[in-house]
Formats: structure tokens, sequence, C-alpha cells
């Protein structure tokens, strides 16, 4: 179901899952580009089963407005507007690419409503030369591309050059690796072994991680989930399904606590997804 939310005078398209069932968790998933539109249909319809699915358009994206707008700071924010317009308390977040690097950095800025990550296909924090270096000399090393594009597909340049830009200050603040490594939420990184983007920062990243698990997946590319889809979908699953039990346990011995304090006083408000 096709959603526009209004923020001033912006409108960001969004679409939610059909039949919204509220035993599933949701999830909000963040493409990469920047400055493509819709690109994870094909991931919703892996995971929809488990979750409810949430896609939106970055300013300047596909239906959404053209804003002039774009810098990682407006999209952490508008994300939250999103969480804030379907009444959610706590999502997961999955990110691909650049959008991988949104949905760890929202996981920074608003962890009390992050339930965890999904980081498929991201490029670290960094800014490093020889990672450029290494990755233009892959390009011309192809035979054919990663992925062809549809016909129709187009891409919004001042979204990508000033998304690049956004991402490379963005990474300079002083305490951003400290925060990194404080931040206990569970993260699931995946990897293509035959990716042309150096792999290297994402295992840097892995380790700075206190609660992530990382799994590379051998015969794919920066697009997984075209490669091994019942790879990915398995690993996703079994991670998922040890997150929603500990929420479970926690919940569980929250109440009794609750119980044993306040007898005559209803239940208090639940962890949630």
């Amino acid at each position: 179901m096709e959603n526009y939310i209004l923020i001033g005078t912006t409108k960001i398209w969004t679409t939610i899952s059909d039949n919204v069932n509220y035993n599933k968790p949701y999830i909000c998933l963040c493409g990469g580009g920047p400055g493509i539109g819709d690109s994870l249909v094909k991931i919703d319809d892996l995971i929809y089963k488990y979750f409810n699915v949430i896609r939106f358009e970055q300013r300047g994206c596909g239906r959404s407005t053209n804003d002039n707008n774009y810098s990682i700071e407006t999209v952490l924010e508008d994300l939250d507007r999103i969480r804030k317009f379907y009444q959610i308390n706590s999502w997961y977040l999955l990110g691909h690419s650049w959008g991988a690097g949104i949905a760890l950095f929202y996981s920074l800025k608003y962890t009390e409503h992050c339930n965890g990550v999904i980081y498929i296909s991201g490029m670290g924090i960094q800014n490093d030369s020889d990672w450029t270096d290494e990755f233009n000399n892959n390009i011309k090393s192809l035979n054919e591309p990663e992925i062809k594009l549809p016909d129709d597909f187009k891409i919004n340049y001042d979204v990508l050059n000033t998304g690049l830009r956004s991402f490379r200050n963005y990474i300079k603040q002083p305490m951003l690796l400290k925060t990194i490594s404080l931040l206990n939420i569970p993260v699931l990184i995946l990897y293509g072994d035959q990716d042309i983007r150096p792999m290297w920062p994402t295992i840097q990243l892995s380790n700075l991680l206190p609660n992530c698990k990382m799994h590379i997946l051998m015969g794919c590319n920066h697009f997984p989930w075209l490669q091994k889809p019942n790879e990915l979908i398995d690993l996703v699953v079994v991670w998922l399904k040890t997150i929603e039990k500990g929420i479970k346990i926690l919940n569980e011995k929250s109440s009794e606590h609750f119980r044993q304090l306040f007898p005559c006083i209803g239940m208090p408000p639940q962890f949630s997804s």
C-alpha cells in the first residue's frame, strides 16, 4: 500500500506490505546509490513472509519530491518521520551499498527505535584512495555490468554527488568510530566474495561492532540476493529468530518483574518490533 508522507512541502513516497500482520516485526529497506529510486523490490519479495516491509524513495528520487536537500542527516530524519507515520515503536533496517551506511547511521542516532541492522554490500567507514583505485581498476576488468538496469531506470546525479559528499563529511565525526564500537544492537553483515568493491573496510566494521555477525556469500557480486537468494534469506531468518527470541524473553522478564512490584496495576508497555 502506497503512502506519501508530507514533510514541510516535500512528499516522500513510501509503501508498506499489504495486510500488515502485527505479529511480525517491521523492517525498512534503504536502497543504494544514492540517487536511485525503489531498487529493493526483489528483497521485499524474499522477506515479506517474515516482516512487515516498508520501502521508500529518497528525496529527489522516483516519486519523491526533488528539493535539493539530500544530505545524510536529512535522510535519517526522513526515515524517522516514516517510522512515526506508520506508528511503529521499533523496527529493523536493511540497507544495501550506500543505503547500508544509512541503516547503520540510523541505528546510531535512533538506537532506541532500532531492533537490528542488516548491512548488505556496504563500503564500511572509509574515504580511502587505495580503495577507490582498486574499485576503479575492478570496474575496468569487468566483461559485463554487475547488473543490468531497466531502460526506464533513472539516476539523479545531484542526489548521487551530494550523497557521496555528505557520506565523506559524515564519517569525519571525531566520535563516530567510538560510537559504533559501543552500539550493542545486533548487526548482520552480508557481502559477496565477487563484489568488485574491496571488502576490507567492511571486515574492519564487523570487528568494530560488538554485536555483529558477518557472512561472505560465495559466488556473489554486489547484489547477492540475485545469485544466492535462498542462502541470503536463510541467514536473515536465523539471525531474526535469535533476536526475536531475545526480545520475547526480555518482555517476559519485564512483565514478571512488574507484576511482582505492582500486583494491582496493569501491565507495562512491551518492547515491540
